[in-house]
């Protein structure tokens, strides 16, 4: 066990550490009181209100419900993904955006994200790591053919898959946190031994990751996912290409209301992910940093407390600086940073597949607006990804200043 870990097993009200990201009891499993109907209603009607354009009128016309009838924390999780996937429904769910929820939907989504602490927008948790459940319990839960999605914008199999890889990554990479945790506590030792086998076993894990993410196509097509499914995950932050340029309104009945501006649901808020770079030692760029910090506040709060929690030298990096005449631990670091940009450069290529090929259509008039092709979580989505990408180098992570 690890120096490190305790405080995840802490921070999740006592979770076995192969759960690692994901929550022990799907959310979805919770059965809430019969008082929250509406609520189940609406979101599991969600497509076919979408597209009979009565998604507003069903919302406008639900009672503002207490939650004082959520008890358990799945509860709370279940209650969160219903109300964001309302909240996007809403407002992408018509031709033109809107910019004001109504109390509905505005004054519980505040008390549940708050209490889940989490900001009141889809997120990433709320889209994937609390909106699923598996088949077979006896079977892995890294297979993505062994998960179901509970709820969708679409009802289409491609919006399905496309959560569910991410699932299953997570669930594959569950192992993988006690894997980094153990790998911070051989560091602290000086075991350089346990250190090699640990980014031995790391790379292959990066590498299981990669092969799951190349599994994508399989089932979500390109042109359902940006011109059906994509919409659905903006934000309300740098949204002004999309229609809402001073971002929302979240009426909460007392008059007083200001705009607020979320990012979007995006991957940058994968705990699993951000793990990778900082036991790495990845170091990125002031502005990537900055975001991929700011992706923090998006995530739930055990989460972002948990890799807080990671001293800043504890890492591979520093570690390897350190033993500069090891030639195998310098191999076995250069590995695993190897493949973690492959990771990278494998999510290029899809969002290359995904994103800029399907957006061609609309670049003239991104142009025209003055805009920049942006991705769901608001960055200039290739040169974002790109600098990130670069930055996970073997040589620039060793020559980095301290």
């Amino acid at each position: 066990m690890s120096l490190i870990l305790p405080t995840l097993c802490h921070t999740h009200a006592g979770q076995k550490p192969l759960e690692g990201f994901l929550p022990i009891e799907s959310p979805l499993k919770a059965p809430l009181s019969r008082y929250y109907e509406p609520w189940e209603s609406i979101t599991a009607n969600l497509p076919s209100l979408i597209s009979g354009m009565v998604i507003r009128d069903s919302i406008d016309r639900m009672p503002i419900l207490s939650v004082l009838h959520l008890q358990t924390e799945p509860e709370w999780r279940k209650a969160f993904v219903l109300l964001t996937f309302m909240l996007h429904g809403y407002i992408w769910g018509c031709p033109d955006p809107v910019e004001i929820v109504p109390p509905p939907l505005a004054i519980p989504l505040l008390q549940v994200s708050a209490h889940v602490q989490l900001p009141p927008i889809a997120t990433y948790a709320g889209l994937c790591l609390w909106n699923y459940t598996v088949i077979d319990a006896d079977r892995s839960h890294a297979d993505p053919e062994n998960l179901v999605t509970g709820f969708t914008f679409t009802g289409t199999d491609d919006e399905r898959w496309f959560y569910l890889i991410s699932v299953a990554i997570e669930a594959d990479g569950a192992r993988v946190v006690s894997l980094m945790t153990d790998l911070i506590t051989a560091s602290q030792r000086q075991n350089s031994v346990a250190v090699k086998t640990g980014l031995a076993s790391l790379s292959k894990a990066i590498s299981h990751v990669e092969l799951l993410l190349r599994r994508m196509h399989e089932r979500c097509d390109p042109h359902v996912f940006y011109h059906h499914l994509r919409p659905f995950l903006n934000g309300s932050k740098n949204a002004a290409q999309a229609g809402l340029p001073f971002g929302i309104i979240y009426d909460d009945g007392t008059g007083s209301q200001e705009y607020r501006q979320y990012r979007g649901g995006s991957n940058a808020q994968s705990s699993l992910i951000q793990l990778f770079d900082v036991v790495l030692g990845i170091e990125h760029s002031s502005s990537e940093q900055a975001f991929l910090l700011e992706m923090r506040e998006y995530m739930p709060g055990p989460h972002r407390r948990f890799l807080e929690s990671i001293p800043l030298h504890a890492n591979m990096r520093e570690f390897v600086r350190n033993h500069p005449g090891d030639e195998e631990l310098n191999a076995a670091y250069g590995r695993a940073v190897y493949m973690l940009r492959s990771l990278r450069n494998t999510h290029l290529r899809i969002v290359s597949r995904y994103i800029i090929v399907e957006s061609k259509n609309r670049q003239e008039n991104i142009r025209k607006k003055g805009g920049v092709l942006r991705g769901t979580g608001g960055t200039p989505l290739v040169q974002f990804l790109k600098r990130v990408r670069d930055d996970t180098d073997y040589p620039e992570s060793m020559l980095l200043a301290p």
